[in-house]
């Protein structure tokens, strides 16, 4: 990770950030040849009793933003553990803060599960609104400053992103009454757009003032519309924690719901449509490198594996709406070389052995396109023999052949992205791997394209 990433990646402070700190150290705290969840009943239990106890403080507080934090602090804690399977996660919400809500009989009890009914799932939602019904049903009624629960009024918003287009940050400021916040989402934009480190902070000004500042040489900072940071953030943010990369951290997961409950307070429709790349884009994109001066020496050696090279790589940058086919950054280089194209393409020798000049090429034309001076292309083409060093293995890899077969016949260079990820997708759900490889599942992964995956840690992926 770069020192500019280090730098914005960090979660900012929050009312409930002494909760997710313990959670972090119950995590590091088991033994490293552990898997996810091995700490013993009796510090499990003690956590819990510690994370309820703030919750509980945090309920009587009165202050919603510190309640709903604590509440998802709350929420997150099988996540903290290693548990990801959906049933068991809503099972220790149900028995732990539903169940436990109700048994206390009390106006905080009630409250609690006002939070729950803003930050939970569907499925949560339910339970505790059934739950709900039956306290009042009691004439146990909630404090009246639970009406401001989720109703937070936005304010501003701002975009920090890189030149590259690996990624970019979205803050955006509430307000309870007088009180402001913000919270703020960091988005891999690699591959499919997903949300990989999430944050509140109590200091909303600090918080646009981090953002806003252009003090690193690759990033650039700007105000955008409440409608455009809805839109930047509402995916990305709805893809995260579905799978184990990125993996989110223990305060991410914890922000995650109160994260989504802000974006739904953000208007629609004022941000103006973005701009969609068509094939007729990316053809043309291929067609004017082709005819650059920094094609000319690669197409001299081979025209048409030049041609395919340009093909596969302006049809991964251009696949997302608002994306041009020119678009790449040292991380999204490792996407294509390391995911993308070992996992769809079938390479002649030809093609396999025209790889560096074409790329090489094509890196250098992208840059000069968009003008990213000499210290933007030095860091393109210094992170270009990094990936082709891998490239062999991960092309090679067996998994990765299996994975081509699918695409068998789709897998075109000209290929338009989605519609291929979507159609190889069909092919594996139709006709899954053969039985003799029981530990691998199937996901469809950030990268756009259907991945196969082992169940173990090992398994590979595309380097972040």
């Amino acid at each position: 990770m770069s020192k500019k990433n280090k730098a914005r990646r960090r979660a900012p402070a929050s009312p409930a950030r002494a909760a997710q700190a313990k959670a972090s150290q119950v995590r590091t705290s088991q033994p490293a040849s552990g898997q996810d969840g091995d700490i013993s009943p009796a510090e499990a239990d003690a956590f819990v009793q510690e994370v309820l106890t703030s919750l509980w403080e945090g309920v009587a507080s009165g202050d919603p933003l510190r309640a709903e934090l604590e509440t998802a602090t709350c929420m997150a804690f099988p996540y903290v553990l290693g548990q990801r399977d959906p049933a068991d996660v809503e099972s220790f919400i149900a028995t732990v803060l539903v169940n436990g809500a109700v048994r206390r009989r009390t106006p905080d009890g009630a409250a609690l599960l006002r939070l729950l009914m803003t930050l939970g799932t569907q499925a949560t939602r339910r339970a505790a609104s059934r739950a709900l019904a039956e306290l009042t049903g009691e004439g146990i009624y909630p404090p009246e400053w639970v009406t401001e629960i989720g109703k937070a009024a936005p304010g501003q918003a701002w975009r920090r992103y890189d030149v590259f287009g690996d990624d970019e940050a979205i803050a955006v400021t509430f307000s309870y009454g007088e009180a402001e916040h913000g919270i703020v989402v960091q988005v891999d934009l690699a591959g499919i757009p997903v949300a990989t480190t999430i944050g509140v902070s109590s200091n909303a000004a600090k918080l646009i003032e981090a953002i806003s500042a252009n003090n690193e040489e690759f990033d650039r900072s700007e105000q955008i519309s409440l409608a455009e940071a809805r839109v930047r953030m509402l995916r990305p943010l709805d893809r995260a924690g579905r799978d184990e990369s990125p993996k989110l951290s223990p305060s991410s997961i914890a922000y995650l719901p109160v994260a989504r409950s802000r974006v739904r307070r953000l208007p629609e429709g004022d941000g103006g449509p973005r701009t969609v790349y068509t094939a007729a884009d990316r053809a043309a994109a291929v067609e004017e490198f082709m005819a650059s001066p920094e094609a000319a020496e690669a197409v001299a050696a081979d025209e048409a594996s030049t041609r395919f090279w340009a093909e596969v790589l302006t049809g991964y940058s251009g696949r997302i709406p608002g994306e041009p086919p020119d678009q790449v950054g040292p991380r999204k280089l490792a996407h294509i070389l390391l995911g993308h194209v070992p996992n769809t393409v079938v390479l002649t020798p030809a093609q396999r052995g025209h790889l560096e000049p074409a790329v090489t090429a094509w890196i250098r034309w992208s840059a000069a396109r968009r003008e990213l001076g000499e210290a933007g292309t030095a860091v393109l083409l210094e992170q270009l023999p990094r990936v082709l060093s891998r490239f062999g293995e991960a092309y090679d890899d067996p998994d990765a052949v299996a994975i081509r077969g699918y695409a068998s016949g789709l897998a075109t260079s000209a290929a338009d992205v989605s519609w291929l990820s979507d159609s190889v997708g069909r092919r594996m759900f139709a006709l899954p791997i053969p039985e003799q490889h029981p530990r691998w599942t199937w996901r469809t992964r950030p990268t756009g394209t259907a991945w196969w995956r082992r169940s173990s840690a090992s398994a590979r992926r595309p380097p972040a």
